[in-house]
This record gives structure tokens, C-alpha cells and sequence, in this order.
């Protein structure tokens, strides 16, 4: 189990916590669990990146499980993609990685569909053979089998005889969401977004499709009664899920569970970190001080709040206002923890700066390795392909907006003498912004 890292491959967002903070939770708690001797997540739009993920554990055997709820264009051309993946299971380097099932295709995600329709129908009193069930999937044009997990659940759905009416509509394919209005006629829809985090497509792209304009509920849209439900991350099972697609690849299991939420981070440059701790001197990351007894905001003034949690810290720093990338530098400050161990600053800076602690520590060992951005362009299999062709002076512009708000150097770009704090890769971040600077230079 030691020699064991557990990877939950998610989304992100630039413009929600919600959606990677859901994943955030289940690493938590897995780590508690002690699932694996390292538990983490990476994502397409937030650090750490999918592409640089395995640069930060150390374990020979790792398990990747997409936190996805279908087998689509994420989890079957991105992840594999961004990971240099050859399918189901890939050796390198001397080490094994399994992709394993995504966690929407886990017989649990029946029941929790199931679940969430019962508790409506009940708390409403609603009349099941006057009640209509759509359960909205994401969907997308690039990969038709993308609606084939949404399918699946209003089948089993239907096939109960439960309620009057099932239909599966999708945000980014067909049949859309409005058209439940034409094909459905039952007096009560419960309108279920099969989503696993409540993000923007979950609080703004899909109540706008259903018409809805708040979320009070019940609505009144077409003369119809919409009921529209949670998503679907608030179900204890969840978890459970995701821990067992993992040891159904092949993940050991552990019989360690002592709640210790400190343990099981990534330990690539942890000994790097907790050698310089020991000779005494505060050490400076970014907006960060850090010795073996607390570490704080720099900033701080004599008021400044002691959190306890690494999910009161990632909530502080990044929820109000939501901050997508964890390096800029307008981090809050008011917050210090204070430590049991020195090993305990090692966690902080993971949960502060996902990721950067690895870099930092190949960076003073003398084998960092950037990646030009020409390489990073061409790894892309959507719409940042090729991004590396724009003219020099609108890459330029694009680094010093965003590079320059963030505390690692973009060394990927220019490696200048100092650059203690490297970037080892252009981040979604960055490429969603050239891609917006090129759009308009046209």
C-alpha cells in the first residue's frame, strides 16, 4: 500500500470552486482512509495538471480514476493523452499506471440517481404517474459515446415503471435539454443534472436550458412544474465508489484507517523541503512563510485566523473570491496553522500550491526539466492545438498578463537566472487566455 498512489482525474473550472472542490473532498477523506500511500488529483483547467501529476508521487503503482460520469472525450483522448497513456494500463520508467473505469460507469451511481428521484417525489408528495424524470447529462459532439452513462441511468430508470415519463437530454449534444418540454407531458418534472460537482454547468448552463430563473423550487416553465435537483456529490457513496474502482484495478487494499487527514500527499520534494526546514530558517514560497512549527501568510497582521483543516485552508484561499489558479498572487492573507511535526509543512504547501513543491525541489537538485511550449501545443488534442503558432508579441503579452500575476516564473518560456519558483509547463490558465488574445488579434 505504501508503494501504492491513488490519482483522481477531474475537470476543474476557472470560473467555480465547486467543481474541483468536490474532488478535493474525496482526496481528503481518502487520504484519512489511507487508501494509498499518496492520494491526490489533477485537472484539465486547475494545477495540478493532468500532464504533470506524476511528477509529483513517487509510488511505482498508480491508479488513475477519472472522476468523470461517462467513458468520453476526457476520459478516452485527454487524460490518456496528457498522461501519455497507451490504454488501460501503462509501463514507464519502472512504473505501472492503470486508468481505471470512470467513476460514472460504478453500479453506485444507479442508486444514487435513484435516491435523489425518491427523495423529490417524496418530500413533494408528488404524484409518480403525473411526474416526468429527465436526467441531464453533459454530452459532446466529439465523442457519441459520451451520453451512453446518461442513457444508461434513464433506462434503468424507466424500466422500473416508477414514475410516468423518463428522458436523457444533454447540454452539449442531443436531444437538448428544452425539448423535455415537447417530448415529455407529464404536470411535474424532476429535472436531475447527472453531474458530479455542483459547478457552473450545474448552477448556470443547465437551470438557464431548463428556463429556470432562480433555484427555488418548484418553478412553473411551460406550465409544467420543474423540480430541479442537486447534483449528484452530495451522496456518501461517492467515495466508496471511487476507492473501490481502484482496488478493482488492482489497488491494495488497506486496513489502516485512523482519520489522520495529514497524511498520504504526494512525496515528491518532501525530503528536499523537510532538509531545508531543519537548518532553522524561515523559507519564502511565494506569498508563503514556512518553518517546522507554522506556516502563514506573509502578509499576515496580528489578527490572522488559526485554521486546523486542509479543507478549512483550500476553502479560505480560494472560494470567496474563487481564485483558479492557486499561484496568483492575490492569495488572502489573515491565516496561519500551526504545526505538530515539521513533516505537516510538507502538506500545507501541497494544499496551498498543488504541485509546486515537486518542481521546487528538482529546481535545487539541478534536474528540472521545462516543457517549450511548442510541446505542450502539439500534446493537445482540442481546441489549444497549434497555439504555440501565435505571433511572438501576442505570446508575450499573454505571459506578462498572466505569468506575471502568478508566483512561479514561466520558465517554460524564458528561463532567467532566480527563477526559484519554476512553471514547468504553460497551464490551461494560460492557454485559455492566448487563445482569447488570438480570437481578438483576428
Amino acid at each position: 500500500m505504501t508503494d501504492s498512489a491513488l490519482i483522481l482525474a477531474g475537470h476543474g473550472s476557472h470560473i467555480s470552486p465547486n467543481t474541483a472542490g468536490v474532488v478535493w473532498n474525496y482526496v481528503d477523506r481518502l487520504r484519512a482512509l489511507g487508501a494509498a500511500g499518496e492520494v491526490t488529483a489533477c485537472f484539465w483547467k486547475e494545477p495540478p495538471a493532468t500532464h504533470q501529476v506524476l511528477d509529483t508521487v513517487q509510488a511505482r503503482q498508480i491508479f488513475v480514476v477519472p472522476v468523470f460520469t461517462a467513458q468520453g472525450y476526457f476520459t478516452s483522448a485527454v487524460i490518456p493523452s496528457e498522461m501519455a497513456l497507451h490504454g488501460p494500463v501503462t509501463r514507464r520508467d519502472g512504473r505501472t499506471i492503470t486508468l481505471t473505469r470512470p467513476l460514472g460507469e460504478h453500479p453506485a451511481m444507479t442508486s444514487v440517481v435513484r435516491n435523489i428521484v425518491r427523495k423529490y417525489i417524496d418530500e413533494h408528495d408528488l404524484d409518480r404517474a403525473d411526474t416526468a424524470v429527465a436526467i441531464i447529462g453533459h454530452g459532446t459532439r466529439r465523442n457519441p459515446n459520451s451520453r451512453d452513462t446518461t442513457r444508461y441511468q434513464a433506462k434503468v430508470l424507466r424500466d422500473m415503471n416508477w414514475v410516468g415519463e423518463v428522458v436523457d437530454v444533454y447540454l452539449d449534444d442531443e436531444p437538448e435539454i428544452p425539448s423535455i418540454y415537447q417530448t415529455t407531458s407529464a404536470g411535474n418534472i424532476i429535472a436531475l443534472p447527472y453531474f458530479l460537482a455542483p459547478g457552473s454547468h450545474v448552477s448556470i448552463d443547465v437551470p438557464r436550458a431548463l428556463g429556470l430563473s432562480d433555484r427555488a423550487m418548484p418553478q412553473r416553465v411551460a406550465g409544467r412544474r420543474v423540480f430541479y435537483t442537486q447534483s449528484l456529490s452530495g451522496d456518501e457513496s461517492i467515495c466508496s465508489a471511487i476507492h473501490e474502482l481502484a482496488l478493482d484495478a488492482g489497488l491494495p487494499l488497506s486496513s489502516n484507517s485512523d482519520s489522520d487527514s495529514w497524511r498520504g500527499f504526494p512525496k515528491v520534494g518532501r525530503d528536499t523541503l523537510l532538509r531545508a526546514l531543519k537548518k532553522g530558517r524561515p523559507l519564502q514560497f511565494g506569498q508563503v512563510i514556512v518553518t517546522e512549527k507554522r506556516v502563514w501568510h506573509r502578509n499576515n497582521d496580528e489578527g490572522s485566523a488559526s485554521l486546523s483543516s486542509m479543507a478549512q485552508l483550500r476553502g479560505h484561499l480560494r472560494q470567496d473570491p474563487f481564485r483558479p489558479v492557486p499561484t496568483s498572487t492575490d492569495m488572502p492573507a489573515g491565516w496561519h496553522i500551526d504545526l505538530e511535526h515539521p513533516a505537516q509543512a510538507h502538506a500545507v504547501l501541497e494544499t496551498v500550491y498543488p504541485g509546486l513543491v515537486a518542481d521546487w525541489s528538482a529546481r535545487r537538485r539541478g534536474n528540472f526539466l521545462a516543457e517549450p511550449l511548442q510541446v505542450t501545443s502539439e500534446r493537445q488534442v482540442g481546441m489549444f492545438k497549434g497555439i504555440h503558432n501565435l505571433a511572438a508579441e501576442l505570446i508575450e503579452r499573454t505571459v506578462a498578463k498572466v505569468c506575471g500575476a502568478c508566483v512561479r516564473q514561466p520558465t517554460w518560456w524564458r528561463d532567467e537566472p532566480g527563477s526559484d519558483l519554476p512553471c514547468k509547463a504553460a497551464c490551461n490558465y494560460w492557454l485559455s487566455s492566448a487563445a482569447k488574445v488570438g480570437e481578438s488579434a483576428l
